[in-house]
């Protein structure tokens, strides 16, 4: 019995080997035989070798691991005392050629220890802007996404930088043949009655009267087209507004603009005018206008809740688009100055505040000649052969304010009225 048991470790031997063997010919009983479940040593001891030299591995890791953090914390106590930036720069100089990424790593831990905490702090983290040089008058509007108070003193500053490339000499007129400033003047009053009856956003009533400056400035226009480009203007001003603005508005159909030039012109003409306009501006329509400026600033000087003082400043910024004199002003300091005069008319304690200031780029001193000639328009207005901007601001919807006198201060001198003519 002993010696059948123990031969069976050398039958089962040449069992595999026989069955090896066997295996291409699939003969012989024996080499088919599978070892015994009892006996699996010659399994078991393969597994546990495995098994252990996966346990050497990972006490192997861990020792590896726990000497780099030790070696990482000398390191940091190392930095208590860092280099001066000139030193490091110094040392990566040197030390840059045949660097390792090891010990460039830690020569990049070692520059990133020498900068000051609150840089190291700001380059990890999202940092404030800092604090705007302009006085804060967005406060009450924080919460209004309309009022987009993250960028609004920005916009206005891209307003400043730009709005020369949209202006135009003030004498541009003089290389007109056949028009003159007088014709300009009854184009824009026409066209402030045509505003005024469609009903018409305030934009678009600026926006027109750039786009006829500045397509007068480039291409020289007859007389009897004067008034087919005034239509062509008002129709592509309207259109340009509505896409500004974002809204749905009644735009204008060309019949309509057929019908305010007393059928003078064909919608054809209407329609080739407004092509030709497009392509001599280069379709460039988005501009910042006076309204926009004016806007502004009301809400700079606290009286964009105060009708009678925005009514009045935009009566004398209305007056300023039919006078060719107003032409050598940016728009800016037009706004400006029609604020300022608006404020002395009406009376205010303080006419030309701080944040005003501030806001527009504009001392008193700066906008205080254009004020007094805006003043001088107004005085003259109700007299004047061109008085649509008058008749429109002396209606109750816009409190009268064209009747208002305007303001009586030794600062400002107005011409001696003309003496009446003898019978």
């Amino acid at each position: 019995m002993a010696t059948q048991q123990a031969s069976a470790p050398e039958n089962l031997q040449q069992g595999a080997a026989g069955g090896k063997a066997a295996k291409p010919g699939l003969q012989g009983g024996a080499s088919r035989r599978r070892a015994p479940l009892g006996d699996v040593s010659n399994i078991t001891a393969p597994v546990q070798q495995r098994v252990q030299g996966k346990e050497g591995k990972q006490e192997a890791t861990k020792a590896a691991n726990a000497a780099k953090q030790q070696q990482a914390v000398q390191q940091n106590t190392t930095c208590l005392a860092p280099r001066t930036r000139s030193q490091t720069a110094r040392a990566l100089q040197q030390g840059a050629a045949g660097m390792s990424m090891s010990q460039l790593l830690e020569s990049r831990s070692e520059q990133a220890c020498s900068v000051p905490p609150r840089s190291r702090r700001s380059s990890r983290s999202v940092v404030a802007p800092p604090p705007s040089p302009l006085p804060d008058i967005d406060g009450p509007d924080r919460m209004n996404p309309l009022a987009a108070t993250e960028y609004v003193n920005d916009i206005y500053s891209y307003y400043k930088r730009v709005e020369h490339k949209f202006s135009v000499p003030a004498d541009y007129m003089k290389q007109q043949a056949d028009i003159n400033e007088k014709m300009r003047a009854i184009l824009i009053d026409w066209l402030v009655e045509v505003h005024l009856k469609f009903k018409l956003m305030p934009e678009t009533l600026f926006l027109t009267v750039n786009l006829i400056d500045r397509f007068l400035a480039l291409k020289p226009v007859t007389r009897r087209n004067l008034q087919l480009l005034g239509g062509g203007q008002e129709k592509r001003g309207l259109h340009g507004c509505s896409c500004l603005q974002g809204t749905i508005l009644r735009l204008g159909e060309v019949k309509d603009f057929v019908y305010i030039s007393d059928k003078a012109y064909t919608r054809e003409q209407i329609i080739n005018m407004e092509k030709l306009m497009l392509n001599t501006l280069g379709f460039n329509l988005t501009l910042p206008t006076p309204y926009n400026f004016l806007a502004r600033f009301l809400k700079a000087a606290g009286a964009h809740l105060d009708k009678q003082v925005t009514m009045l400043a935009s009566y004398l910024i209305e007056l300023a688009q039919v006078d060719a004199g107003q032409l050598k002003y940016a728009y800016s300091l037009q706004s400006a100055a029609a604020l300022y005069g608006a404020m002395r008319t009406a009376g205010k304690e303080d006419p030309y505040p701080r944040a005003l200031a501030k806001h527009s780029g504009y001392s008193e001193d700066d906008v205080h000649g254009c004020t007094e000639e805006l003043l001088v328009l107004m005085k003259k207005a109700p007299t004047a052969s061109l008085n649509a901007v008058y008749k429109k601001y002396s209606l109750p919807k816009y409190l009268e304010v064209a009747k208002l006198e305007p303001c009586a201060d030794e600062d400002f001198h107005y011409p001696a009225p003309p003496a009446p003519q003898p019978q």
